[in-house]
């Protein structure tokens, strides 16, 4: 579980990074805007497919059925003692 946290503050803090460093770039002038603003989206996903297959791989890595399980009996459980006791 830690290192879940671990990695959503990592990747948070990368790119706040690369938001800092993006702040200090001087104005460009209207007609490259077009093309920088497809260069940033495109690099913007590269880096969020490479997040999230990082993130995929790491919870495949650490994923433990015997947990889901008991998570969604008692999740059934819940909801199941709550119908019930709303049709009373």
């Amino acid at each position: 579980m830690g290192t879940r946290y671990f990695l959503v503050g990592f990747l948070i803090l990368l790119v706040l990074g690369f938001e800092v460093q993006g702040a200090h770039v001087p104005q460009q002038d209207e007609a490259s805007s077009p093309a920088l603003l497809t260069q940033v989206q495109e690099s913007l996903l590269g880096y969020w497919d490479t997040a999230k297959a990082a993130a995929q791989k790491l919870y495949k890595k650490t994923y433990l059925p015997a947990v889901d399980e008991k998570i969604s009996s008692h999740a059934l459980g819940q909801c199941w003692r709550h119908m019930t006791m709303t049709m009373r």
